[in-house]
């Protein structure tokens, strides 16, 4: 007898890439880190770049990417989420929280996601405005993850570390067609 697992496409496509990419953002940082120390440039230095001078540095785009995630699976998870996001200023600290997004991220229930996705959510800009979960999904949580994700990507590339698009994307695994 074959058992059909639900899997929640919500979930699929919100907290599956997200934690895909902070994993992967995890392994971007221990490139900026040997780099820093192979050309003896001080991690601050890194982690105050900016692509312009109104933009945000590296640590706070990285506290960004960190934060909207956690802030987003609160409205699905058992617990509060962990307070990531606020006062990371090294490399160290900005693993340490990928590692408590990540390990909340995980803990969201698919089918709870499901459950919800109607749910009108406030937004983290406007307490007083509230979108369906989902519609906060795709209009604003993913693209502002992502736009956080490749600018801090981009600051670490222009600042010479070695990245390339395998590193923001990832394995990617096949999967035969269903």
């Amino acid at each position: 007898m074959t058992h059909i697992v639900h899997e929640s496409a919500f979930h699929r496509l919100t907290i599956t890439p997200i934690m895909a990419a902070l994993e992967n953002l995890g392994k971007i940082l221990s490139k900026a880190e040997a780099h820093a120390a192979d050309m003896k440039i001080d991690p601050l230095t890194l982690l105050t770049a900016k692509l312009y001078p109104d933009m945000f540095s590296l640590i706070q785009q990285l506290q960004y990417t960190l934060f909207i995630p956690a802030e987003f699976a609160r409205h699905f998870a058992a617990e509060p989420p962990p307070r990531v996001g606020y006062e990371e200023k090294s490399f160290a600290e900005v693993h340490e929280s990928i590692g408590l997004a990540t390990a909340y991220l995980g803990s969201v229930s698919p089918a709870r996601m499901d459950d919800r996705a109607g749910l009108v959510v406030p937004t983290f800009f406007d307490e007083n405005q509230g979108l369906s979960a989902e519609t906060y999904a795709a209009r604003v949580i993913m693209p502002d993850f992502y736009f956080h994700l490749t600018v801090a990507y981009a600051i670490l590339r222009h600042n010479g570390v070695p990245l390339g698009k395998l590193d923001f994307l990832g394995k990617i695994e096949s999967v035969p067609p269903r």
